[in-house]
């Protein structure tokens, strides 16, 4: 039993690991970007590091700051009802906003949209998300008004609806949501190919951007873009999603992931034809130069119980 469990509210993402996120405020429906976004990536230390919206200006500041189990709730898809999407459980909050420890090490970490750096103010070693297939369990936003957090057990209240949410809370975490988030992937007919045309598309990319930017690897992220490409001489940094086909008319497939980053300004697509010949062409591209060049048609749709 958890002596203290708090619902915190934040924007909705698919993995959390630094794609996109939707919610109602103007900059994440600009942009697709908020600091909530790399909640359920773990460090290299072991230990999940999270972003909750500020209260007046601050971090939440409950009385006592170990020992806490998250809820983390989300309005679904970005505007749908409040939907539980994971859990800390064990956590600690920091009495004000800090760097993410991945400035600190060797690796390269990108910035947000105006180039400032991620922040954090609650860490946990013990984190589950939930899949979006199995993202069903919805909670009411009544109570929590104009708060990013909700107290239902400790920190001094002990209201009727604070014990039904806290209940609830327990439930949730002793018996987690099975199931796999499903992502629609096309079928080609000669996988073998393709992968070939993935790989070789890569290696002309890095060949591409290696002479003016620093290359960091994300393709393994599920981050909504495949490699963080920080400029050589500015430090100006780019975001960019590789595609390759064999042919020599320019064609590829995204992600629903993939296709929400690209309103992040930092987004670029590099576009590589004639992949598998000895000269391939490359092309990069932003995302208004993407729009007036494709055609964008709808593949797939995932199906998930009401």
């Amino acid at each position: 039993m958890h002596d203290k469990i708090a619902l915190v509210k934040t924007g909705w993402s698919e993995h959390y690991q630094g794609g996109p996120v939707l919610g109602r405020y103007s900059e994440i429906k600009k942009f697709g970007v908020a600091y909530e976004r790399f909640n359920f990536l773990c460090h290299s230390d072991g230990f999940f590091y999270g972003y909750v919206p500020p209260i007046g200006g601050r971090p939440p500041q409950p009385e006592i700051k170990d020992g806490w189990l998250l809820i983390f709730v989300a309005a679904k898809n970005g505007n749908g009802p409040l939907t539980v999407v994971g859990w800390y459980d064990n956590a600690t909050f920091h009495k004000e906003y800090a760097e993410r420890p991945e400035y600190s090490t060797s690796e390269d970490f990108e910035t947000d949209v105006d180039g400032t750096r991620y922040s954090y103010c609650i860490k946990s070693k013990n984190a589950h998300l939930i899949p979006t297939g199995s993202r069903t369990y919805t909670v009411s936003g009544d109570h929590f008004r104009m708060s990013s957090i909700l107290y239902v057990r400790g920190n001094g209240k002990d209201d009727d609806w604070r014990r039904d949410l806290a209940e609830f809370a327990e439930r949730l975490v002793d018996e987690p949501p099975e199931g796999e988030s499903i992502i629609p992937k096309p079928a080609f007919p000669d996988p073998e190919k393709r992968t070939r045309v993935e790989l070789a598309a890569v290696e002309s990319a890095k060949m591409f951007l290696s002479g003016t930017y620093k290359l960091t690897d994300r393709q393994k992220l599920n981050c909504g873009y495949d490699f963080l490409a920080r400029h050589k001489r500015t430090g100006d940094e780019l975001h960019v999603e590789v595609k390759g086909t064999s042919g020599s008319n320019m064609h590829f497939y995204m992600s629903r992931n993939e296709y929400r980053y690209m309103a992040n300004p930092k987004w670029r697509l590099l576009m590589v034809t004639d992949a598998l010949t000895n000269k391939p062409k490359v092309i990069l591209l932003n995302e208004k130069e993407v729009r007036r060049a494709f055609n964008f048609d709808e593949l797939a749709w995932e199906a998930i119980a009401k």
